[in-house]
């Protein structure tokens, strides 16, 4: 202990025994300590609606209650010993006499570590998207097609990548089975889930990508006159190439409306390939999508 007239005194922290079940630290108490486990097994817990739940478990070595002390954040779990234990405690009085020693570059740069390290446990908890419905169908357009997932799994596992809580999953499953792009099948542990058609998927995320950025979306832009000609060079055979004046013939010889312009327009759209010496060929995978994306409006739009 240092005393004098040019120093602080120095309030140590303090070392004690604890029995398993003791209460190390309260969130009533009101007090803002860091934890040190030195020998033993601590446990955080929450009691949320009067529910026991284990949130982590510390190990010699681990402490909590650092940004409760240096940034006055509240800690809102109980800490209790799971076995008999040695911890450490640093008050917050100990603390403010330790600090008051220290350069004031130090303090800063303590304080600054404090605030990333809670930044970075804060964003391990935290949902990494917005559109929670998108989010969900990209990671589905990715699963086989017919096959059956367990819910509870593919729950658990969206959960994980995405710290999107469990509940609001179950309940974005359902939106997305409303729409008919997922099956649920079974009750209870035995519920599993398939997808219809990883395509519709795709499409939706890609409709509400362009909702989100307040843009029209193709698809539903087409004219009566370009749907037609949709319509029409779907029934052709993939392997069929014509120039561009071969193609606007061909259509006007099945009585549909095209000109130069509309034909720059289906070039636009992805509807052609090119080919050699100013060929063009029906791209069948781009005219697979725009005739689903029309087909599946309704759902896609979520007007049911």
């Amino acid at each position: 202990m240092i005393t004098g007239d040019s120093r602080q005194q120095v309030i140590p922290p303090t070392r004690s025994r604890v029995k398993a079940g003791f209460v190390v630290y309260s969130p009533d108490s009101g007090k803002r300590n860091i934890i040190i486990l030195d020998e033993g097994e601590l446990a955080a817990i929450d009691r949320n609606n009067g529910i026991k739940t284990t949130v982590f478990k510390m190990h010699p070595g681990d402490l909590v209650g650092v940004a409760a002390l240096l940034e006055h954040e509240n800690f809102r779990y109980a800490i209790e010993a799971t076995e008999d234990s040695t911890i450490t405690v640093v008050t917050e009085e100990c603390m403010e006499s330790e600090l008051k020693t220290l350069p004031v570059w130090m303090l800063a740069v303590i304080r600054s570590l404090s605030s990333k390290t809670r930044k970075l446990k804060d964003a391990l908890h935290h949902t990494r998207c917005e559109n929670t419905l998108k989010s969900l169908a990209e990671y589905c357009s990715h699963l086989e097609a017919k096959k059956k997932y367990p819910l509870k799994d593919l729950v658990h596992e969206f959960h994980w990548l995405t710290r999107i809580p469990s509940s609001v999953v179950n309940e974005e499953i359902k939106a997305l089975a409303r729409r008919k792009f997922l099956v649920q099948e079974g009750t209870g542990e035995d519920t599993t889930v398939y997808v219809v058609n990883t395509l519709l998927l795709q499409i939706f995320v890609d409709y509400q990508n362009a909702t989100e950025h307040g843009v029209n979306w193709e698809p539903f832009t087409l004219s009566l006159a370009q749907k037609r000609l949709l319509v029409k060079i779907s029934s052709v055979d993939q392997s069929t190439s014509m120039d561009a004046p071969a193609w606007i013939a061909f259509f006007k010889e099945a009585k549909l409306q095209i000109d130069v312009t509309e034909w720059i327009r289906m070039q636009q759209f992805g509807w052609f390939k090119p080919g050699r010496g100013n060929t063009f060929s029906p791209n069948t995978d781009k005219i697979k999508y725009y005739l689903a994306a029309l087909r599946y409006e309704t759902n896609i739009r979520g007007v049911l």
